[in-house]
């Protein structure tokens, strides 16, 4: 017994995102191993509104001690917190933050022999816009 499936205007893959600063919440942060054993916060933001309302978007922030610096500029610029509040040892509960609002500015990159989006920053709210400009 088959299945009858209609892929009348069904696209293959994704459609790309434009580069841009997009207005994004926050939906999900995992750590995660890398396949070098190295940890890492794996972050999924879902887009809010515009022609990409709905989808979501990933960035990844290294746990590893040469690379905090991403995770620390991500919380200072994104999320307010304070540089001397990140001086030193630091909890972070990452259930704090699910469902804040961001900007996240997508760029594009190549990834086996094709062009993808890629999260390379997250912003504070008020630098998301309704174009493709990036910051």
């Amino acid at each position: 017994m088959g299945v009858r499936v209609d892929f009348t205007g069904v696209a293959s893959g994704f459609e790309k995102i434009e580069p841009g600063t997009y207005l994004a919440r926050v939906k999900k942060i995992e750590q995660k191993m890398s396949q070098a054993q190295k940890p890492y916060l794996n972050w999924t933001f879902v887009i809010v509104g515009g022609d990409y309302d709905g989808r979501n978007v990933f960035y990844m922030t290294s746990l590893s001690p040469n690379a905090l610096w991403k995770l620390k500029d991500t919380l200072i610029k994104a999320f307010g917190y304070e540089k001397e509040d990140l001086a030193g040892e630091f909890d972070l509960d990452t259930e704090s933050i699910i469902g804040e609002e961001v900007a996240v500015v997508i760029s594009e990159e190549e990834y086996s022999g094709e062009m993808r989006d890629r999260v390379i920053d997250v912003v504070d709210a008020s630098a998301a816009d309704e174009g493709p400009t990036l910051l």
